[in-house]
């Protein structure tokens, strides 16, 4: 992006998949049998994988980041698990070339009292945009098309230009430098919710460091978090326009890094919602409490091109059959998880009509086939000039990444004599710096949508985005996708077409090698109600809990 993506890649479990991997059994009762823990009536607690590091809007970069702070910020428009509506606005038009939009705000207001006016989405966006604020998002207004938001953010030109004004307190008009049919689908990310300039004067240094150093324009504010302490209550903001339609009191996120303390947490009622992983998903396959959602999260086995073996096409496409991808996602995961011979994942970016972009597009998948592995493989050591070929496997230290990277390893080294995978184990944390830094021949990294359209997995190979980790470049692919975002932007149905032909490119060309699509999986206790979205996460603020 030159793009910066959030879905924030962090290494074999890089999502924005908000819930911690929690499971066990203990004393032989069902996790859905725990009981609801006394005087927590009103709440629902609920596991996340790390801490919480800020809370300001325009710079969180991390999954519990998200997953808090979508329950604390509103932008203009708001994603529900089925609708794209406005939030903050109460209408908006759209000129006849595309190009400018203007938004008409509702009466609301920051949880301290403040009004809501169109000047702080102007305070938010350029700050968003500035150097100075280090957003790992700052590409999003590019990619939203937002008139010379790239100039701003990477080639040093003035704030003042961004397109995005504020005629009067009650008005935004926004300006693009392109059609973008997903614009009022990107800016329901929260580094496009409003912030008030003299809030952060005010707080500079501190801002979103605290619960005193935020304000909320959403359905919960802080009531209670210590940085690094592990856990972070909110309260329903009792300013928030649309209070009437948050029926939770409180939101406790709770750090859970240990799937037998989490399971144990949930079955004594100190928790209601924690996420399974592997063993522990198929353990709980028939709880009643076991929620299973097809996630947009996609994960990838990236191939530096760089290395002279993996320049190889040959090798590329016999690496990519000789996985029989199943063996993952049910013999390691059992979590709902599919096997993905695909790039853009399934159940997402629905037509007017209601057809998903996947089952829109006509592929040609390479598929499992040891024969034709061993063909390609023997066909690229002639190519190569060897019959051995050494290549390093960068992964996490997460159990998943680690079984999943023994599997890799076994496969591939069986299905292709000669050839050595050689495993490199490093920190979670440390991860995407290595994979960023290009420090592998393959790696094991996800990608997740942050906005409903398929322009968000595609940019991301281009061959000129920072987040193409394999630096893969095909003139073919970037023509396409070119083509998609400017040519056919006003044509869905052509624009869909070009999308697919670059899809076939990545699986021909062997870009990168999709390994699944994540399914989540998660105990919610009875009584509670949680909607998931198609951004691939739960929304805790229109959360219920009944009594029973």
């Amino acid at each position: 992006m030159k793009k910066k993506i959030s879905s924030v890649i962090l290494c074999v479990v890089l999502s924005l998949s908000l819930l911690a991997g929690c499971g066990g059994r203990s004393g032989g009762q069902a996790a859905g049998e725990g009981k609801a823990k006394a005087g927590r009536e009103g709440d629902i607690s609920i596991a996340l994988d790390a801490d919480v590091t800020t809370l300001d809007n325009n710079v969180i970069d991390l999954p519990a980041d998200f997953t808090v702070v979508r329950a604390m910020q509103d932008g203009l428009m708001e994603q529900t698990d089925t609708d794209l509506k406005p939030g903050l606005a109460e209408s908006y038009e759209v000129s006849p070339d595309g190009l400018t939009y203007t938004f008409h705000l509702r009466d609301a207001k920051y949880s301290n009292g403040e009004v809501i006016k169109a000047e702080d989405f102007v305070t938010s966006w350029r700050r968003l945009v500035d150097p100075e604020t280090g957003s790992a998002y700052a590409w999003f207004a590019g990619a939203a098309g937002v008139e010379n938001a790239d100039a701003i953010a990477f080639e040093g030109g003035a704030a003042q230009t961004l397109g995005i004004s504020a005629p009067d307190e009650k008005t935004v008009v926004v300006k693009l430098d392109r059609q973008v049919p997903f614009f009022t689908a990107i800016i329901t990310m929260p580094c496009f919710a409003p912030v008030s300039e003299a809030f952060v004067k005010e707080h500079e240094g501190r801002y979103g460091q605290s619960g005193e150093d935020i304000l909320s324009s959403g359905a919960f504010m802080v009531d209670e978090w210590v940085p690094g302490s592990g856990s972070i209550r909110l309260k329903k903001n009792p300013e928030y326009w649309n209070a009437a339609a948050v029926s939770v009191e409180t939101l406790t996120f709770r750090t859970v890094m240990d799937e037998q303390s989490g399971i144990l947490s949930y079955q004594a009622g100190d928790l209601d919602v924690v996420g399974l992983h592997g063993d522990m998903a198929a353990k709980y396959a028939s709880d009643p409490a076991l929620d299973i959602q097809l996630s947009p999260k996609m994960e990838y086995l990236y191939l530096n091109h760089s290395n002279s073996f993996l320049s190889s096409k040959a090798l590329r496409q016999a690496l990519s059959k000789a996985l029989n991808k199943d063996d993952i996602t049910k013999g390691i995961l059992k979590d709902g998880s599919e096997s993905a011979d695909y790039f853009v994942p399934k159940n997402f970016a629905y037509d007017d009509k209601g057809v998903a972009y996947h089952d829109a597009v006509k592929l040609e998948p390479s598929g499992y086939d040891t024969a034709k592995a061993l063909e390609l493989w023997e066909e690229a050591g002639k190519e190569l000039g060897t019959e051995e070929v050494s290549l390093e496997l960068l992964y996490d230290d997460t159990t998943e990444g680690k079984n999943i990277a023994q599997y890799l390893k076994s496969s591939l080294e069986k299905a292709l004599p000669g050839l050595t995978v050689e495993l490199r184990e490093v920190p979670y944390a440390a991860c995407w710096d290595e994979q960023k830094a290009g420090n592998f021949d393959m790696t094991i990294s996800s990608w997740m949508a942050d906005y409903i359209d398929p322009s968000s997995y595609f940019d991301m190979l281009m061959s000129t985005n920072e987040y193409n980790l394999g630096n893969w470049n095909n003139p073919e692919y970037d023509g396409y996708c070119r083509d998609a975002t400017t040519l056919f932007a006003s044509d869905p149905e052509a624009r869909r077409e070009a999308y697919g032909k670059a899809e076939q490119v990545i699986l021909e060309d062997v870009g990168l090698i999709p390994l699944y699509q994540t399914g989540d999986s998660s105990l919610i206790r009875p009584g509670i109600s949680v909607k998931f979205a198609p951004f691939g996460s739960y929304l805790f603020r229109y959360a219920t809990k009944t009594q029973e």
